[in-house]
């Protein structure tokens, strides 16, 4: 098969969340790798560009996954500020014992309308990737319904990455078809993957005003010119500290793409279910020690919604 042509799928397949089939230990320390080396290439928990963190009454963190924005944020804000996670289900929460009086987890769906309890409550909303998981058609709904959960002059944080971004480097042979992976899962999907460049439309459909990037941030890790992104790190950017661990992860994460693309019998170009176990070999070897490092880029996107509903 040749890219660019029709995909058959095949018919066991679903176009389910790929990693919900790892065990939730492994899933969780994926997840909380790739958490730590994201806020270390960002420089920040919560973005600077949101005024006075102090006075924040309440924040919620959606498709939350471990939790672990929201129990850190708890250990730099007064424990008066109610912090709420949710996510569609509740596989990788933490152990309610082990949190704050003031943070708390919920099951959340936000494809579908959230319940009018919700409805502007939060000063601020944080949310982030969800690249892999929703369709071309579906980004402007879930803008729609989180915009529902903000209060007016109050903020959304949106972090995610575009999938067809992934990158080896320096290039190698496998490593360069691992990484094509991740962008071609998501256009089998029904996603895009340049999905980050629609959403300061998104956002400007459903009342926010886009924040523009921090001046005083190392010019490369700036958006380029007319995208209205607040910060954009490519993989060829990110701190010399976080590359080794950000690679390894990532490699990690690759392998169980292949793996569930192999056990669904998906039609690919790089590798059939016979030869999945060389496939990953061979990308084993390539980002070992001294090899190849793969990476996707890093955005964030800040909307401040409006004092009054878009068109009134």
């Amino acid at each position: 098969m040749k890219m660019g042509e029709p995909t058959p799928v095949a018919p066991n397949f679903k176009p389910t969340y790929v990693f919900d089939s790892e065990p939730p230990e492994k899933e969780r320390l994926r997840l909380n790798t790739q958490h730590n080396s994201s806020v270390e290439n960002f420089g920040h928990l919560l973005p600077p560009a949101i005024p006075d963190h102090e006075s924040l009454k309440a924040v919620a963190d959606i498709a939350t996954g471990t939790g672990i924005w929201l129990t850190q944020l708890a250990e730099s804000l007064p424990s008066t500020v109610k912090l709420d996670g949710f996510d569609i289900t509740d596989r990788l929460f933490p152990d309610a014992s082990t949190l704050p009086e003031n943070v708390s987890f919920s099951i959340l769906n936000v494809l579908e309308p959230v319940p009018e309890h919700l409805y502007e409550k939060y000063d601020l909303v944080h949310i982030r990737g969800l690249c892999l998981v929703l369709k071309t058609g579906e980004w402007d709904g879930v803008v729609k319904n989180i915009a529902k959960l903000i209060k007016p002059g109050g903020y959304l944080v949106w972090e995610d990455t575009n999938p067809g971004s992934s990158q080896a480097i320096p290039p190698t042979k496998v490593a360069n078809q691992a990484a094509a992976v991740l962008g071609y899962m998501c256009k089998l999907r029904g996603g895009d993957p340049l999905c980050c460049h629609s959403l300061p439309a998104h956002f400007k459909n459903n009342g926010f005003t886009m924040i523009p990037p921090p001046t005083e941030r190392d010019p490369k890790h700036l958006p380029s010119a007319g995208v209205e992104f607040y910060l954009h790190i490519s993989g060829k950017d990110f701190k010399p500290s976080t590359v080794d661990i950000w690679s390894r992860n990532y490699v990690t994460a690759v392998c169980g793409i292949v793996s569930f693309m192999a056990q669904n019998n998906i039609p690919n170009e790089w590798f059939t279910p016979e030869t999945v176990g060389k496939f990953v070999e061979e990308l084993l070897q390539e980002t070992g020690e001294g090899g190849s490092r793969m990476f996707f880029d890093l955005i964030s996107l800040i909307g401040k919604k409006g004092e009054l509903p878009p068109g009134q």
